[in-house]
C-alpha cells in the first residue's frame, strides 16, 4: 500500500474450498501462511539487510511498475471469481 502509493485495502477472509479456479493460481492469495525473516543470516553470518521492508517494497514496485516494464498486464481472473462470491470482510 504505501509502496506503491495506494490506499489501505480492505481485507476479505475466504476458504479456497468453496472455489475451482482450475488451472490458475489465486495470487497473490495463499491457502498456507508464509514467512520470511533475515535474522538467521544475520545472527549467522553476520548479514545486514540494504533496505528496510517499505523501501525494498517500494523499490521493487518502481523497478516492475514505475517504469511501465512490466511484462504483461495482471490478470484479475482469480481474484474477481473470489470477491465476487459473498465473504467476510474485516
Amino acid at each position: 500500500m504505501q509502496a506503491g502509493g495506494f490506499l489501505e485495502p480492505e481485507i476479505i477472509h475466504y476458504n479456497p474450498k468453496d472455489f475451482d479456479l482450475g488451472k490458475k493460481k489465486a495470487f497473490p492469495f495463499r491457502d498456507q501462511h508464509f514467512f520470511a525473516s533475515v535474522e538467521k543470516a544475520n545472527k549467522d553470518i553476520g548479514v545486514t539487510p540494504e533496505y528496510d521492508l517499505l523501501d525494498g517494497l517500494t523499490d521493487s514496485y518502481n523497478l516492475d511498475f514505475g517504469r511501465g516494464s512490466f511484462r504483461k498486464e495482471a490478470d484479475f481472473t482469480t481474484n474477481d471469481m473470489i470477491l465476487g462470491k459473498k465473504l467476510v470482510s474485516v
